[in-house]
């Protein structure tokens, strides 16, 4: 039978402390960095949601630095409108509240929700070839939003545009506009809120 001195017992004693104390230090270091870690949820309740019970809608956007105007909005001009929504920048917002756009004043590039009527049940391409609003439109590409197959493509005018088509219902269309002016930072800002929108756009 093999014997242990006292100092050896000594030797096995520190030993076992030291891996005990490496222990608890790497477990008191690895702590704080599991606590302080985004959550799925925080990262949620940093957008803004807009919510439309009416429309059947709703969609995430960057909350703070944009805001959805709350007053839907139905163009004069374009007969089968059911509602338009529009998406700006806080800057400009505040700028149209001010009335700086009154008097026949173009008003700038935004990002916009729009639904239509589509009484005839078009399919998406033949639908747009019929609707006045868009000049010359192009490169269309089949997606997916909101599970829905849908269309992509852009058209041109005052501003460049990029749409994308889905029917949202059996007699709806629901469009989702993005216009640019050619400035990198303005452009950046709503291809930004525009991309969100898409990600996040579902049937309620």
């Amino acid at each position: 039978m093999t014997r242990c001195y006292p100092f050896q017992k000594w030797i096995l004693s520190s030993v076992v402390l030291s891996l005990i104390a490496g222990t608890t230090i790497a477990c008191e270091t690895k702590s704080p960095t599991i606590e302080n870690s985004p959550t799925p949820d925080a990262q949620v309740a940093s957008a803004g949601v807009y919510r439309n019970d009416r429309l059947g809608f709703e969609f995430r956007y960057p909350e703070k630095n944009f805001v959805v105007d709350p007053q839907t909005k139905v163009p004069p001009t374009e007969e089968l409108a059911i509602a338009t929504i529009e998406i700006w920048t806080q800057q400009q917002y505040q700028k149209l509240k001010a009335g700086a756009y009154e008097g026949g004043t173009e008003y700038p590039a935004n990002v916009q929700v729009a639904v239509y009527q589509n009484p005839k049940q078009l399919d998406l391409q033949n639908w747009v070839a019929q609707n006045n609003r868009f000049s010359a439109p192009k490169q269309f590409k089949p997606t997916t939003i909101a599970g829905r197959a849908g269309i992509a493509f852009q058209s041109s005018g005052l501003y460049e545009h990029e749409h994308i088509a889905f029917r949202s219902a059996d007699r709806e269309i629901t469009l989702i506009t993005l216009a640019k002016i050619g400035d990198s930072n303005n452009d950046s800002a709503y291809q930004t809120a525009f991309d969100q929108i898409i990600r996040s756009f579902k049937k309620i």
